[in-house]
């Protein structure tokens, strides 16, 4: 790891320390690329039918998963308190999802080609979208740096282009697109390298993640 790397490390895991002392009972589980995904599955289908997302179900929804093999490659991370499953967050590494889905619109550069596209960022009740949001970030951040990624990328709906912005995520293009396959909703790529994270959390800006977290002076262990 350079510099950087170890900074932002250290960051995300006292950011993660934090946020689970005002969580009485959280924890995140982590499932390796190749783990049985079934619990992680049933619980994005249930919050895509209660939102109405039905597109997001459709055989060619599936036949785009099966085709990327995006499940069988991908690490998932699972927020529970205590026994309840409160969010989710899904890592895959290119080709990326988003690729496929927004062809005509952006294609990756090779900048991206090492980076981890996040995704299935869902939470159980919108309540506890912005710890869950920042919990689940920091840990697939913190796996990814640890696997040698050089940053992170991801598609998201309009509505949650400023949690990912939070995290220093921002637009590659200067305007959403329309994603036919999914009922053509305004969608934003973003993509992030560890130093524009870095700088993220880094600003006193209360409205970003970062002044939750002081400045690490040695790293907190994380448990899975």
């Amino acid at each position: 790891m350079d510099t950087t790397d170890l900074q932002l490390t250290e960051y995300l895991q006292t950011l993660q320390v934090t946020l689970n002392s005002h969580q009485e009972g959280c924890r995140i589980v982590m499932l390796e690329a190749g783990s049985d995904t079934q619990v992680f599955d049933r619980f994005i289908e249930r919050q895509f039918r209660l939102r109405l997302q039905h597109y997001m179900l459709t055989s060619r929804a599936r036949m785009l998963e099966t085709r990327l093999a995006t499940r069988p490659r991908s690490t998932h991370f699972l927020l529970y308190r205590h026994d309840q499953l409160l969010a989710v967050l899904r890592a895959t590494p290119a080709p990326f999802e988003w690729a496929s889905l927004a062809q005509q619109h952006v294609s990756p550069t090779v900048a991206l080609s090492r980076h981890v596209e996040l995704s299935r960022l869902i939470s159980y009740a919108p309540s506890e979208q912005p710890i869950a949001v920042d919990s689940l970030m920091a840990a697939a951040a913190e796996w990814a740096i640890k696997q040698g990624y050089q940053g992170v990328t991801a598609l998201c709906r309009a509505s949650q282009l400023r949690l990912y912005q939070r995290f220093g995520l921002m637009p590659v293009a200067s305007n959403p697109m329309h994603i036919e396959q999914r009922a053509r909703g305004d969608y934003w790529v973003l993509s992030a390298e560890w130093r524009q994270i870095l700088a993220a959390l880094q600003q006193p800006d209360p409205a970003t993640v970062g002044h939750r977290t002081p400045r690490p002076s040695a790293a907190h262990p994380q448990k899975y």
